[in-house]
């Protein structure tokens, strides 16, 4: 259920438009001309949608090229998840939110073309649509055939980690190493379990003991929801309701391995999170003051205000720190790509 104070928010009804020349902000060059277009998954072919199922599975066949000294770091995706996994309290609820995952859902397309041959660009899933049709649970995206299958099945295992996995689709019977699987997704530690998702709807299980999955609170991430994000004026405000409400609620429905900070483990994560740096770049528009509002704090606490020239923690996962200011604009600096909805 919504708090009293969200749902106040959610009674906001202006939507704001703005628009001007973006800025040219110190140290970011302005030459993406042509950017590629990142696609809604059902606005994909089927070839597009296998090709792109194709190079995310291969990602995950791939050997680790960091954390030598981690044993449970296997795969070149696990190196994505441990670094994700091991930064939550600096990348979650901070200023640096948006741009530190607009790097990395960046970094992982790179990944997909540089070393699985990858041919298209990152597709993102518009939740809203299927909100609004209150069809989540059937949303294109976990079709068997053409998506990223469904929801986890509970298996004859006895073994902790491998009685609920998901058994259809590119995916299914996937085995991972980090994180805990099912039933204890969100206990901390590290084991050998199936991919698992627990769609629900946060309203408990039924009388066989399975979560109740409804409309997978669908009034959390609709388009009155979203255009409630949009009006606000500021980045601050538009941050911390977009993060808050929208995405940590697909991550919440989802459950699963979507769940714990080690979501990368789930492939529709990428998708999920274009789409969150959709909406951001929806609210920025190609406005200059937009383009450069960036204000908060650098720790939950509070203490660190936040600043664009503020370098982003990768760990191992790159070479060299990525600085805010250049991951403001997705037409500028190391970005060139748009979205098919803005």
């Amino acid at each position: 259920m919504l708090s009293t104070s969200l749902l106040r928010v959610l009674s906001l009804t202006a939507v704001v438009a703005a628009s001007a020349m973006p800025p040219v902000l110190s140290g970011v060059s302005n030459t993406c001309t042509s950017p590629p277009v990142r696609k809604e998954w059902r606005e994909l072919t089927d070839a597009e949608k296998a090709e792109y199922l194709r190079a995310a599975t291969c990602v995950r066949e791939l050997p680790k090229a960091k954390y030598a000294a981690i044993d449970a770091v296997t795969t070149r995706m696990d190196d994505l998840v441990y670094t994700h996994f091991s930064l939550n309290l600096d990348i979650h609820f901070v200023a640096n939110f948006l741009p530190w995952h607009r790097w990395f859902v960046q970094l992982h397309e790179d990944l997909l073309r540089t070393e699985c041959g990858f041919t298209g660009t990152q597709p993102y899933w518009d939740w809203s649509i299927d909100a609004d049709a209150e069809d989540v649970p059937n949303a294109p995206v976990f079709d068997p055939v053409t998506g990223f299958g469904g929801d986890g099945k509970r298996t004859d295992s006895d073994e902790p980690g491998f009685q609920r996995c998901v058994v259809d689709g590119p995916f299914a019977n996937t085995n991972l190493t980090l994180g805990m699987g099912w039933p204890d997704v969100n206990e901390d530690g590290d084991r050998l379990h199936c991919f698992t998702r627990e769609l629900n709807n946060a309203s408990g299980r039924d009388e066989n003991g399975n979560m109740i999955i409804g409309d997978m609170q669908a009034s959390a991430y609709n388009s009155q929801v979203m255009n409630t994000i949009y009006a606000f004026d500021t980045f601050a405000d538009m941050a911390d309701m977009l993060e808050g409400l929208p995405h940590a609620q697909i991550h919440s429905v989802i459950f699963g391995d979507m769940g714990p900070s080690t979501s990368p483990n789930e492939p529709l994560f990428f998708l999920h999170h274009a789409n969150v740096d959709r909406a951001w770049a929806k609210w920025q528009g190609r406005n200059a003051t937009r383009l450069a509002d960036y204000t908060g704090f650098q720790d939950r606490s509070g203490t660190i205000p936040a600043s664009l020239n503020n370098t982003m923690p990768v760990m191992e996962l790159a070479d060299t720190n990525p600085i805010v200011k250049d991951y403001m604009d997705i037409r500028a600096g190391p970005l060139c790509y748009t979205y098919s909805s803005m």
